[in-house]
């Protein structure tokens, strides 16, 4: 019991850090994309370049006009039983279906995962 208690500190540790450290992300996440709101209004009334070499960072800062790119894509469960109805009709149901019974199996771990969720305090 005393090795499980010294690897849970450890592990109540890490991930501690780790959620601070995400926090941070996110919030430098939601400032770049306010700079990126900046970036586009400028960008839709003047004329700039579409690419700029930054010498200091050793950067390349481009940029993706609107449509004139695409953006990387997922399909969700529901999108696509939604356009296997649409296309097939009753018969996207039955597709669907078995879509989920031959790609669940993949989805079972085959190792241990851990979770560590917080505790309501008893005051």
């Amino acid at each position: 019991m005393e090795a499980l208690t010294r690897v849970l500190s450890k592990y109540v540790r890490v991930t501690k850090n780790l959620n601070e450290l995400n926090a941070q992300a996110s919030e430098l996440r939601d400032n770049r994309r306010t700079i990126e709101l900046d970036l586009a209004a400028l960008y839709a009334h003047t004329e700039l370049p579409n690419s700029i070499q930054l010498k200091e960072s050793e950067m390349m800062f481009s940029v993706k006009r609107p449509n004139q790119w695409k953006k990387g894509w997922t399909l969700s469960k529901k999108d696509l039983e939604q356009y296997l109805t649409e296309i097939l009709g009753e018969k996207g149901k039955e597709v669907m279906g078995e879509i989920v019974r031959r790609h669940e199996p993949k989805l079972v771990g085959s190792d241990f995962g851990f979770d560590l969720k917080t505790t309501g305090s008893s005051s």
